[in-house]
């Protein structure tokens, strides 16, 4: 029989300490009695605050990699030359709330964010400072690329599963695109469940969402069996779990038949199945989110949070173990920022926050950004900024945040915070007042000892909507604004890394050395000619190793063949496909670069030489890109 003492401590009115009802609430959650455990919790929770409980749902957004705080949501225009970056701030629909102008999307919807300059921490790690962000909880070996352990603290959506769990179809917690990881393959710790144990682990899409075939391959029926049959099989399932003996389990199979019921719900859930086909989203709202992996996994994320999940975790994503695409600047940090990263975070983020206002969601769902660490103030030697943790921004939105606020501040060059310094701790504690639990609240590991949720404090101050946005002038609107042709904004649409030049863009010519193209005839002054000697495009600057260019685009002014065009990188012939000598005429052409043609040129500075032969022909754009570029894509701009 469970006993409760009275004691001293501060506690209810009937005299039950409050820490001691939230240690046995946790052995309600578990099966073990006591009703009503949530209410309790509430009512612990002063009156006065209506925030609590008041998100029903969260969408975290974790930027892998670690984003560059000044140049984001910190910007320090007037900082020191050597740290203040390049980007200008732009002003938002809320006056004197300013953030990056490569944020222009999501720069209109300001008046639903809460910016929290003011978190800092004292890990630089990739590995540890990714599981303060993802749990609260500073981990105990604050090192680099070692492997997701049992003894890690849990993610917030396991301690949430563990908590409020959703009962049957629906998980309580997804996570996509894949789970993130070091360079060298180690497993970043936080993802899972971790002491609770594996069957708080999240369901995981493993699976790119931007993918035409994307498909869950845990929720496709097997050959020959219709719901009907596996509804069958999940009552033949119930009855075997009726009469078999609960000492005859090991733990183990335990979670076996955990992980196995939860699949049978899924795959006989219509609201699951409905929430994670993309199919059957049309083109212009698939779209609107761009057509990257992170653009569709929060589109993703939107419709899952829609049909009841409780917490959706989407990750920035890496292509390959040994590409960092992540937000890991070391190197060209601003060429990054502009042309990959911030577009392809801008667009999806904007769509978002828009969708959940329009269907009245966005009060009761909390969006959160958030990062392992930020980035050193210096700009280093390769034009890129390091890891930093004394001073990171996270932003909050809906879920019963008021909007429209900045939170804390920070020196000149956003190094440390100089007002209001939270820790990751006071982050998760803010996010679980926001669900409705007290950071006391307790949990069970395997061996059944308690562990308090979160070691922080809610920020009263930012949710109660007690925080003022600094009395500055907007910025003065840029005299230039750069032009976009439709070949940078299809790369950028696409979520590609690219160097690209477009032809009669001043904007896109900037690091590029031209040789060999004359002038544009008069009935294509768009294009410039190429005659029979090589046209020279040099891209001078710091280049990137990791900077794998698998395409090359050519974009004619005219539709025309490559039979005598002749491509080199780096000096070395880049072949030709036969079929696209063949094929009927076109503006724009993807010529595949060999893997291993153009030799990895070292870290510092650096050039990418492209010679193209081209007699009689027009040129109107040209990109080297880091990631081929899919026919849909092309086709989705005019371009093929």
């Amino acid at each position: 029989m469970l006993k409760i003492d009275g004691s001293t401590q501060q506690g209810f009115c009937d005299g039950i300490p409050r820490r001691r009802i939230l240690e046995v609430g946790s052995l309600a959650t578990a099966g073990l009695g006591l009703p009503g455990l949530l209410a309790r919790q509430a009512a612990a929770a002063p009156r006065s605050d209506v925030t609590f409980g008041r998100a029903k749902r969260v969408i975290l957004l974790f930027m892998w990699g670690g984003p560059a705080h000044q140049d984001t949501w910190d910007m320090k225009p007037d900082g020191p030359v050597a740290t203040r970056g390049e980007f200008r701030p732009i002003g938002t629909n809320v006056p004197g709330l300013h953030i990056t102008e490569h944020l222009p999307l999501v720069s209109r919807h300001a008046d639903k964010l809460a910016v929290i300059r003011s978190v800092g921490q004292e890990d630089n790690n990739h590995s540890t400072g990714a599981h303060a962000g993802l749990t609260g909880r500073k981990h105990e070996l604050k090192q680099e690329s070692f492997n997701a352990r049992q003894t890690d603290f849990p993610h917030f959506g396991s301690v949430l599963s563990y908590l409020q769990p959703n009962n049957g179809g629906l998980p309580t917690f997804v996570s996509l695109p894949e789970m993130i990881h070091t360079t060298n393959g180690a497993i970043t710790p936080g993802q899972g469940g971790g002491l609770l144990g594996r069957q708080f682990d999240p369901f995981r899409i493993n699976e790119h969402p931007d993918r035409r075939d994307f498909s869950i391959e845990s929720l496709k029926l097997p050959d020959g069996v219709g719901l009907g049959r596996m509804a069958g099989r999940r009552a033949l399932l119930a009855g075997v779990d009726r009469t078999a003996s609960l000492a005859d389990r090991a733990n183990s199979s335990q979670s076996l038949d955990q992980f196995y019921q939860r699949a049978l719900d899924m795959v006989l859930s219509p609201r699951a199945r409905h929430a994670f086909d993309l199919a059957k989203v049309s083109d212009d709202q698939r779209w609107r989110y761009g057509y990257h992996a992170f653009g569709q996994g929060v589109l993703m994320a939107r419709r899952l949070i829609e049909a009841g999940v409780k917490l959706v975790t989407v990750y920035w994503h890496r292509e390959r173990k040994t590409i960092d695409s992540s937000w890991d600047t070391h190197l060209l940090n601003f060429t990054e920022l502009k042309h990959r990263l911030l577009p392809s975070a801008d667009r999806p983020i904007a769509a978002l926050l828009e969708d959940l206002e329009a269907s009245g969601l966005l009060d009761e769902t909390l969006v959160v950004w958030n990062s392992e660490f930020g980035r050193t103030p210096r700009i280093n030697k390769n034009a890129g900024r390091d890891h930093w943790g004394p001073c990171n921004s996270v932003v909050m939105a809906g879920g019963g945040v008021p909007g429209g606020q900045v939170f804390g501040a920070t020196d000149d060059q956003a190094a440390y915070p100089t007002a209001e310094k939270v820790t990751q701790d006071d982050i998760a504690a803010t996010i679980y007042h926001l669900l409705g639990l007290e950071a006391e609240t307790r949990v069970r590991d395997r061996l059944n000892r308690p562990h308090a949720i979160a070691l922080g404090e809610p920020i009263h101050k930012l949710i109660g909507g007690h925080c003022q946005v600094e009395p500055t002038r907007d910025p003065v609107p840029r005299l230039h604004v750069p032009r976009v042709g439709p070949l940078e904004t299809m790369l950028r649409e696409n979520g590609n890394r690219f160097l690209c030049l477009e032809a009669g863009n001043p904007d896109s010519e900037t690091h590029w050395t031209l040789q060999g193209l004359k002038t544009a005839t008069d009935d294509d002054a768009t294009g410039r000619s190429l005659d029979d000697t090589p046209a020279t495009l040099t891209y001078k600057g710091i280049f990137w190793n990791h900077f794998d260019y698998t395409s090359v685009l050519i974009r004619w002014s005219k539709p025309t063949t490559l039979r005598g065009v002749r491509l080199a990188l780096a000096g070395k012939p880049v072949p030709i496909p036969k079929q696209l000598l063949a094929a009927k005429p076109s503006t724009i052409w993807q010529v595949n670069v060999p893997t291993g043609l153009v030799p990895t040129i070292p870290n510092g500075p650096g050039k990418l030489v492209v010679s193209l032969t081209a007699p009689g022909r027009q040129l109107a754009g040209f990109a080297v890109t880091g990631d081929p570029v899919r026919d849909m894509v092309l086709q989705r701009f005019g371009l093929a």
